[in-house]
Order: structure tokens, then sequence, then C-alpha cells
């Protein structure tokens, strides 16, 4: 099963609307996740509700059932550990 999570948005503040990410899988259309200043929502496909949780709600859910792990290095600082290609 290909997951598919798609987004463009340039480095803005996020307003009253929010952004909004689609996650698509191989059967279509998975669901849309609009994060908002004070809270995140999650809309199912073809469902008519969303779930609302608040950023500290959400906080404590990674703490509590979240797998701790360390960030990998971004692109950025990898690109800035290759070796010029004439070494």
């Amino acid at each position: 099963m290909a997951t598919r999570v798609r987004f463009a948005i340039p480095e803005r503040e996020i307003e009253n609307t929010g952004i909004t990410f689609r996650r698509s899988v191989d059967e279509g259309l998975y669901g849309d996740l609009t994060i908002r200043q004070n809270y995140i929502d999650w809309r199912p496909t073809g469902n008519e509700f969303i779930y609302r949780v608040s950023w500290d709600k959400l906080a404590d859910f990674a703490r509590e059932r979240g797998r701790r792990m360390r960030p990998k290095a971004t692109a950025v600082k990898a690109k800035k550990k290759l070796k010029p290609s004439g070494a």
C-alpha cells in the first residue's frame, strides 16, 4: 500500500483558515488533516464530522502513546556532510 502526503505551502504564519494536508493511499483519499493556531482537525474521507484536538492534548497523547526517537538529519544538514565531487 503506497501512501502519499502532499503539500505546497510557503513559510507563513497560520491564520484562521489553517493549512490542510491531504493523505491518500492506493485506494484513494484517506482524509484531511488541518493544522490551525489553537487545534488540529482530522476529517476522514466520507465523514461529515471532524475530530478536533488541542495542541496541549496532542502533546499529552504523543508523550503517553507516541514512540520516542531521535529526529533524523534534515536534507540541509545531510547535504553539508557530502564531500565535494573533486575530492
